[in-house]
């Protein structure tokens, strides 16, 4: 199914990142980052002027925490103090949020309905349906390992609509 809305290339999700975080992050082909209903992650969303969903950021908790602490140079060890907890760290939260609002110039290309980022959740139990739905059957699906030079490395999955 050919999709709505063009497709980021690693390359250019390795230079946001990097920019955005002034250090060196990787980010390489990777296996599926896999959802349970309870499964800690941090779900961006980006939707189109009619309120659709167009495409989604998706986070695991390792990558969450440590995409949020490097923003603002916590210390490292946070991350893992984080990981252990279970959750995204409230403040690792608002910071990956302010990432993931860039991002969306990432979806955004001038032969495609501009896409704008809508909001964040940290559960698939807490989608709404059009999201839930779009997270089961998106046009396309990458997967990636995203590495953070000083704060470890998880997984991110980009769909598009």
């Amino acid at each position: 199914m050919p999709t709505t809305h063009p497709f980021p290339k690693a390359e250019a999700i390795r230079e946001l990142l990097g920019d955005l975080l002034g250090r060196s992050v990787t980010v390489v082909a990777g296996d599926p980052l896999v959802l349970e209903p309870e499964t800690a992650a941090v779900m961006a969303d980006y939707r189109d002027d009619d309120g659709g969903v167009g495409a989604m950021c998706i986070t695991d908790l390792r990558l969450s925490n440590a995409l949020g602490a490097a923003l603002t140079m916590v210390a490292p060890t946070a991350v893992e103090q984080a990981v252990k907890s279970g959750q995204v760290d409230a403040q690792n939260l608002e910071n990956l949020s302010e990432i993931v609002k860039v991002a969306a110039r990432l979806f955004n290309h001038e032969d495609f309905a501009p896409l704008r980022w809508h909001e964040v959740q940290t559960t698939t139990s807490e989608l709404p349906d059009a999201t839930n739905a779009f997270v089961r059957e998106p046009a396309a699906r990458r997967d990636y390992d995203v590495t953070v030079d000083e704060y470890g490395a998880g997984k991110l999955a980009i769909l598009v609509g």
